[in-house]
C-alpha cells in the first residue's frame, strides 16, 4: 500500500487503557520521534501547547470531557489549523459524525481496526490537507495583483478559481452518500474536500470584492462581499460571517443577514432543523431583528413546537409591535390580540431581511 505521511509527534488522547495501547501500537508503526498517551483533554491541550503535535488519535471520551469538546477548545485556541486530528472511537452515529467534521476533525476512524485501515485513513486525511494545494497558490498570485494594483489581471485569476466551484457541491453531495452508507471516514474526507474548495472560493469572492473596490466599482465590491458572507454561513463559520457582515453594513447599511437568509434557504429545501440552527446564529450577529425572530418562530411551527413559536413571536412583536404578518400569526396561534408593551419600539436599522414563506 502507498506509504503514509511521517509524523514527528503522535498523541493519543483516551480514557481506556486498552484503546491507549492499541492506538500507541497503531501509531508507533508510522515511526514518528515521539509518541505519548494522555487521559484527559485538559493534558492533551497543554501538551500542544508546549510541543508541536503533527497528528492526534482522539476517542470520543476522555476523564474530563468528551472528544467533541476536545476539539472545540482546541480550534478555538486555532489548534486544528496545523495539526491533523482523527478521531478514532466506537460512536457510529451520523449526528456525533457531523459534530465531529464541524468541530474541526480530519478523519474518522471506527473501533475496531486493522492497522491497513488505520494507515488508509491516515493517508486519504494528508492527501485532504494537501487538496487545494494548486488553488491556493493561484488564490495567492491573484491577491498579489491586487496589491499591485493590476485590479483587470486580479479579476481574470479570481474567476479562474471560481470556474470550479460546482466541485464544492459534488464533494458534499459525495459526503451526504456516504454517510447514508455508514461510510464515516470517507464521508470526512468528502466533506472536508468540500470545506477546503468552499474557503478557496470565499477568499476568492474576497479578493473580487476588493480589485473590484480598487476600480471604484462599489456595488460589484458588494456583491461579492455577500457571496463569501454566504459561503461561511453555510458552513458556520460564525466568526468569518461576522466579520463580513460587519465590512457589507460599512458599504451598505440595509444588508440581509446572511445566516438569516441560509436558514429561509434550508427550511424551504425541507431542512428545518438546520433553518433554526441558522437563525440562532443571524440572532447573534442582529439581536434586533424581528424578521429573524418570526422566521425562527415558524420554523418551530413546523416542528409543530407552539411553545418556542409563541416565546419567539413575543420577541419579535416586543421590537415592532406593528409587524402585521407576526401580529396575525400570533392571534392565530393563542387567539389573543396582541397588546403591545410601553418598551415596543421600532428598530434604529431598517430591517431588510428575507422573510420565510
Amino acid at each position: 500500500m502507498p506509504q503514509t505521511p511521517p509524523y514527528r509527534r503522535i498523541l493519543v488522547l483516551t480514557s481506556n487503557e486498552s484503546h491507549a495501547k492499541w492506538d500507541m501500537g497503531a501509531a508507533q508503526k508510522l515511526k514518528p520521534a515521539y509518541s505519548d498517551a494522555l487521559s484527559t483533554g485538559s493534558e492533551g491541550l497543554a501538551y500542544m501547547k508546549r510541543f508541536k503535535t503533527d497528528l492526534v488519535l482522539l476517542d470520543s471520551t476522555l476523564e474530563d470531557m468528551d472528544g467533541i469538546g476536545f476539539l472545540l477548545q482546541l480550534k478555538e485556541k486555532g489548534g486544528t489549523n496545523d495539526t491533523t486530528v482523527i478521531m478514532v472511537t466506537t460512536e457510529n452515529r451520523r449526528n456525533k459524525v457531523l459534530d465531529s467534521l464541524a468541530a474541526g476533525c480530519s478523519g474518522y476512524i471506527l473501533r475496531p481496526y486493522s492497522q491497513q485501515t488505520f494507515e488508509r485513513h491516515i493517508l486519504q486525511s494528508k492527501r485532504t490537507e494537501d487538496f487545494t494545494e494548486i488553488e491556493e497558490s493561484q488564490l495567492a498570485e491573484a491577491k498579489e495583483l491586487v496589491g499591485q494594483g493590476a485590479f483587470d489581471d486580479a479579476i481574470e485569476a479570481f474567476e479562474e478559481i471560481l470556474e470550479e466551484k460546482d466541485e464544492a457541491e459534488r464533494y458534499y453531495d459525495m459526503g451526504m452518500g456516504y454517510l447514508v452508507e455508514s461510510k464515516y471516514g470517507k464521508a470526512i474526507v468528502a466533506f472536508k474536500k468540500a470545506v477546503k474548495l468552499n474557503n478557496l472560493f470565499a477568499e476568492a469572492y474576497k479578493g473580487l470584492a476588493e480589485a473590484y473596490e480598487g476600480k471604484g466599482k462599489h456595488e460589484e465590491a458588494v456583491k461579492f462581499l455577500k457571496h463569501a458572507a454566504g459561503i461561511h454561513a453555510h458552513f458556520d463559520q460564525l466568526d468569518e460571517t461576522k466579520e463580513l457582515f460587519i465590512k457589507i453594513l460599512k458599504m451598505e447599511s440595509e444588508a440581509p443577514n446572511p445566516f438569516n437568509s441560509l436558514g429561509v434557504q434550508l427550511r424551504r429545501k425541507g431542512d428545518t432543523h438546520g433553518a433554526i440552527k441558522a437563525y440562532k446564529r443571524a440572532l447573534e450577529l442582529t439581536p434586533d431583528d424581528e424578521h429573524v425572530y418570526f422566521n425562527l418562530s415558524k420554523a418551530y411551527l413546523f416542528l409543530n413546537n407552539k411553545e418556542n413559536a409563541e416565546i419567539n413571536l413575543r420577541k419579535a412583536l416586543s421590537l415592532n409591535g406593528e409587524f402585521g404578518e407576526a401580529r396575525t400569526m400570533f392571534e392565530t396561534l393563542t387567539g389573543l390580540k396582541w397588546a403591545p408593551s410601553a418598551t415596543a419600539r421600532t428598530p434604529s436599522r431598517q430591517a431588510t431581511s428575507e422573510l420565510d414563506d
